[in-house]
């Protein structure tokens, strides 16, 4: 099969002597001419946002109250509402019915559920078959853990480009946390959920020496714990949805200007011959809604109008190679076994540099004292009480995302390189061997991985499982050496404490023949194969992608005074794609303030 980029085939079909005409249901018609170019727009937008997802959502508010309406905004998103209080209607199905207030998006115990489950099935991007991406006004801020932890101020200012240093985002961090409140206790009783965890391995921690502190801020200790911190407010999730994004679309109408294309997936970008983006093409998705199923449509761009990538650090780049705009030389890699024709816009980053954190999990038993259960957030029935007290009030167990303790720490760094979270479940079938009625799921994550991969296509169009989770390359080895230690001496921390048993795990019921006090043996099983009785235990994918269309000095990547493609006239990026180097953190926080920084600079823009 081959592929050409849209530019290409219009090249073509000029030479053919033919003309390409494509009827727009959404804003008219947009042809291939002659003069190798798409004939410009006469009805278009001034701003189109690819992506209303944690950043999308945050640069399509400001820039409408930037503008007061001046400008013309386009959003075209895969999904669609998601917050009740943007027209969401995905109601839980334990909500009394007379009730239309809450949807599993707004309910933080939910999450659990949606991610890898029957539940979440609709909302997956297909095209990235390796990885819960999810859709929706929102994107992934919707359906995560919400874990709100700061880039640490020494990555920023020893490498991000000049303009994204810690004096420049710390004013942003600030916004968002004035717009976004963070909590260590979401439900609104001010009582800690699911504390059980915490209070058995926390002791442990302290007399390792680490600080029991305040996780969302930047690491002032060689390690902090702490009860999570997280986005929440009247026991809901919080976000770029309650913060940002609902006063310019509320109850899901959209204030004037602003426009909404929902379950649209952007499929290519037109470029004059002087790199202007001037038309993004689209196809309506049928998973989520069946009125427009597989209807292409053109979205056109005025003259000196604005293209703001902000699709994620996956869809991101994969938008603009298929549009023709990539590192010219690497086509062959970027799309294997195809014959393509060379990026006709030259940019030697789109694509390369992806990272993400890893992890590996050991799930234990708790026989001690302390008035520990594993909690079930599916088992609806069993959990009556509780949810009867959220809908009374946003009280108990559903307000508790669910992670309920976290450690932060370096080993051999300054900079924290390794997290430890803890569930408040087992792994695997509930009522199975490994998930009992007082097991829970430790998870031991790389916050500095340093292996990187590119950004490669299947010929249907998805991506390709970039080679990132402990590969077999010499970034990898470092990686898998830090994955080992990290797991050996979280094991060896936990064995102090003889009340918790491994059940999956080195010398667990998963692993018999592994001894947990062999640093071999842990090297094994972390680079072992997964999953093992259904249960995903090592290479773990955390769906904190980014590097992928980075800020930079050049010569690729995002101008990072303007944020414009280079190569580009008017391609801007907003997304995690922009991240030069992985966050030792979660991330979301770090998106968010990046996108409220964006958002201003492209306001002054447009403005």
């Amino acid at each position: 099969m081959s592929r050409i980029t849209r530019r290409e085939f219009c090249r073509q079909t000029a030479q053919a002597g033919l003309t390409l005409a494509v009827v727009s249901p959404l804003t008219g018609l947009v042809a291939c001419g002659g003069s190798n170019a798409v004939n410009p727009p006469s009805d278009g937008y001034d701003a189109i946002i690819v992506g209303g997802g944690a950043a999308g959502a945050i640069v399509a508010a400001k820039l409408r109250l930037a503008t007061g309406g001046s400008k013309r905004i386009l959003i075209i998103e895969a999904g669609g509402p998601t917050a009740a209080a943007i027209g969401g209607t995905a109601w839980p199905v334990w909500l009394p019915a007379g009730r239309r207030d809450l949807t599993i998006f707004d309910v933080p115990g939910e999450y659990s559920l949606i991610a890898y489950n029957p539940l979440g099935a609709p909302y997956q991007l297909p095209e990235v078959p390796f990885s819960f991406q999810g859709v929706g006004l929102g994107g992934n801020s919707m359906f995560n853990g919400m874990l709100f932890q700061t880039n640490p101020p020494q990555v920023f200012d020893q490498s991000w480009p000049n303009g994204w240093h810690w004096a420049d985002m710390e004013p942003y961090f600030n916004i968002v946390r004035q717009k976004v409140p963070v909590t260590n206790t979401p439900s609104t009783d001010g009582v800690p959920q699911n504390t059980g965890p915490a209070q058995i391995v926390h002791p442990l921690y302290a007399a390792n020496g680490w600080i029991e502190g305040d996780t969302s801020q930047p690491l002032d200790a060689p390690g902090v714990y702490s009860r999570p911190y997280v986005a929440a407010s009247g026991g809901q999730r919080a976000g770029p949805i309650s913060g940002y994004f609902q006063e310019v679309d509320p109850d899901g109408v959209p204030i004037s200007n602003l426009e909404i294309l929902t379950y649209a997936k952007a499929t290519s970008i037109d470029f004059n011959d002087n790199g202007e983006a001037v038309a993004v093409h689209f196809n309506r998705r049928g998973v989520l809604d069946q009125s427009h199923p597989g209807e292409a449509g053109i979205a056109q761009l005025n003259t000196g109008g604005l293209l703001i990538m902000a699709a994620g650090a996956l869809i991101t780049p994969k938008l603009l190679l298929l549009s023709g705009v990539g590192p010219r030389g690497r086509e062959a890699e970027i799309f294997p076994g195809e014959s393509v024709a060379p990026f006709a816009i030259d940019n030697p980053q789109i694509g390369i540099g992806v990272f993400d954190h890893v992890m590996s999990m050991v799930a234990y038993s708790y026989s001690g004292q302390v008035p520990y259960r594993a909690y079930n957030y599916g088992d609806f029935s069993a959990n009556s009480a509780d949810l009867q007290h959220y809908l009374d009030g946003g009280r108990g167990p559903y307000a508790q995302y669910q992670p309920v303790s976290i450690l932060n720490y370096g080993l051999g760094s300054d900079i924290p390189n390794i997290e430890v979270f803890i569930n408040p479940n087992g792994v695997g079938t509930p009522g199975g061997p490994y998930y009992g009625l007082n097991t829970m799921a430790v998870y031991i994550m790389l916050l500095n991985p340093q292996a990187r991969g590119i950004i490669t296509l299947a010929p249907n169009g998805n991506i390709n499982t970039p080679d990132i989770y402990l590969p077999d390359t010499s970034q990898g080895a470092a990686d898998i050496a830090l994955m080992t230690q990290a797991v050996f001496d979280i094991i060896q921390l936990l064995e102090q404490n003889t009340e918790l048993k491994i059940v999956f795990g080195p010398g667990g019921l998963s692993h018999p023949n592994l001894n947990p006090n062999s640093m071999a043996d842990i090297h094994t099983y972390v680079t072992g194969p997964s999953p093992v009785d259904g249960v995903y235990f090592n290479r773990m994918t955390i769906n904190h992608f980014g590097g992928t269309v980075a800020l930079s000095d050049g010569p690729g990547g995002v101008d990072a005074a303007t944020l414009i493609v280079r190569g580009t006239t008017n391609v801007a990026v907003v997304d995690a794609s922009l991240i030069p180097t992985i966050v030792p953190a979660h991330p979301v926080g770090t998106i968010m303030a990046m996108a409220d920084r964006a958002a201003e600079i492209l306001a002054a823009r447009l403005a």
